[in-house]
Order: C-alpha cells, then sequence, then structure tokens
C-alpha cells in the first residue's frame, strides 16, 4: 500500500504491531461493555416503570420503604407524613409515577 492510498484511507502505511492490535481491541470491548451496561440499566429502569404504573400497590410499597429509609436517615427531624411527601417526589423524579404523599 503506497503513502497516497493509505492517508486516503485514513490508516498507517506501516502495519500495526501484535500489541497496538490487541490495545486497540480491548478499547473498543471495553466501549461496547460500557454501553452493554448503559442499556440493561436503561432497559431495567424502563421494566421497573412500567411495573409501577401497572400495579400502584408496587408504586406504593416502593414508596413506603423510601419514605421509611429516609425517616430513619432523619434521627426524628422529620415527621411520617413528611418522609412520605419527599419519597412522593423522588418517586415522581425517579420512575415518573404519582403516589399518593399522605398514605
Amino acid at each position: 500500500m503506497n503513502t497516497e492510498t493509505a492517508e486516503r484511507l485514513e490508516v498507517s502505511p506501516e502495519p500495526m504491531g501484535v500489541v497496538a492490535v490487541v490495545q486497540q481491541r480491548l478499547v473498543r470491548l471495553g466501549v461496547w461493555l460500557r454501553n452493554l451496561r448503559a442499556w440493561k440499566t436503561a432497559r431495567a429502569n424502563r421494566d421497573l416503570q412500567r411495573a409501577m404504573r401497572k400495579d400502584p400497590d408496587f408504586a406504593h410499597v416502593w414508596k413506603c420503604n423510601i419514605a421509611m429509609a429516609i425517616l430513619d436517615g432523619a434521627d426524628g427531624k422529620l415527621t411520617h407524613q413528611e418522609a412520605n411527601e419527599i419519597a412522593a417526589r423522588l418517586m415522581a423524579h425517579l420512575f415518573n409515577v404519582k403516589t399518593n404523599a399522605k398514605d
């Protein structure tokens, strides 16, 4: 391959060493794995949102568990009602699901 052809094809006229080829493939594999993890996370979040919209009781259980974690972490500085309101806002923000903040 001559230099002009190599420039047009955007490759080096010199063949790549084995180490360079392996490094390049490892970088591609790393990018692919990060994309796969991101895709799996997005899919899991979407499936969870669908399940919560389909079954309001399931969403309510999640909200209650979030509220209890907030209440436990507040060390008595919040009431149950305030913790439920915060949990309802989190549910709306994280999962795009509306839950009743009163219970």
